[in-house]
């Protein structure tokens, strides 16, 4: 189950990429900039804006899943079973199905219209998501298929995942991306629902392993925004021997409207902070404990 397939990016890693989204996250991060990638299932992503209210999504279901009222569409969500029935109907696709079921090859075949790109660039594909641990099986195959092709393969990870899957990947993967959200388990836990112990061990476990790892750090006001926080993940990451890296991932509101378009009511803040200055000191303190940094990965 993915979610999107995203070519010619630039970010993720070196030269051109094509990012493959997995579906699905353990985590319930309330800022998440694609809250469409938390749920394994597939699911609707409705945007009233381009609606052109020709009515064809409520002559589909059968239990009135879908209706029309005051000249404005109502999707009841919960009597939704098949959410694939829909995938088809809408002309103005104001009305998409966010999940689809590929197979390794079907996905091998959209990344290799790109292989002259990842050559000349120095580039390869990054697997993201949710969280690409979450469906262990496509993930190793899909890197395997990478890795006799000989393309450069990245995993956009939150280590919330069972070591023995990533220990299966490490072969394969020549970069992990991964997330360091907070070092107060309780913090992380209440905010996220994360294991602070499981992916601290998961860090500690690819540097025994010597897998290269970049530290990202998605910088969230009223969680983990302070100099001491910041601080003891600098700490954590200049601990591991194969990190020389890390990454400050500003907040943003990327995934406000996707929530409300998915159905969900969007919970932490509706507008951009004033950084002042604040990720420009938090590169000075990374580089003071001998890290590269990068504001945005």
């Amino acid at each position: 189950m993915i979610f999107d397939i995203q070519r010619f990016s630039t970010h993720d890693g070196s030269g051109i990429r094509t990012i493959v989204f997995f579906k699905g996250c353990p985590l319930h991060c309330p800022w998440c900039e694609n809250p469409e990638s938390q749920s394994f299932g597939s699911e609707l992503l409705y945007d009233p804006g381009k609606c052109i209210g020709c009515l064809d999504c409520t002559r589909v279901g059968e239990k009135g899943e879908i209706s029309a009222r005051d000249g404005r569409i109502h999707i009841n969500r919960q009597r939704i079973k098949n959410p694939e029935m829909y995938r088809h109907v809408c002309p103005a696709n104001a009305l998409q199905v966010v999940g689809e079921e590929k197979s390794v090859a079907d996905i091998i075949g959209e990344i290799e219209k790109d292989l002259p790109f990842y050559r000349n660039s120095g580039g390869g594909v990054t697997i993201s998501g949710g969280e690409p641990f979450g469906q262990p099986k496509l993930l190793i195959r899909l890197l395997q298929a990478l890795d006799r092709r000989g393309i450069d393969a990245n995993v956009e990870t939150s280590l919330q995942a069972r070591w023995r899957d990533i220990e299966a990947s490490l072969p394969y993967v020549d970069t992990f991306l991964a997330d360091l959200k907070h070092t107060d388990a309780e913090t992380l836990r209440e905010y996220t629902g994360g294991d602070l112990d499981l992916i601290l061990e998961n860090f500690r476990s690819l540097d025994r392993n010597g897998a290269r790892v970049v530290v990202r750090v998605p910088v969230i006001p009223g969680f983990n925004d302070s100099d001491e926080a910041i601080g003891e993940m600098i700490t954590f990451a200049a601990s591991l021997a194969n990190v020389r890296e890390i990454n400050f991932l500003p907040y943003h509101t990327l995934g406000m409207n996707k929530a409300v378009q998915i159905g969900r009511e969007y919970q932490y803040l509706t507008r951009l902070p004033d950084w002042n200055g604040r990720l420009d000191h938090y590169t000075r303190m990374a580089e003071q404990n001998g890290l590269a940094t990068n504001i945005g990965g």
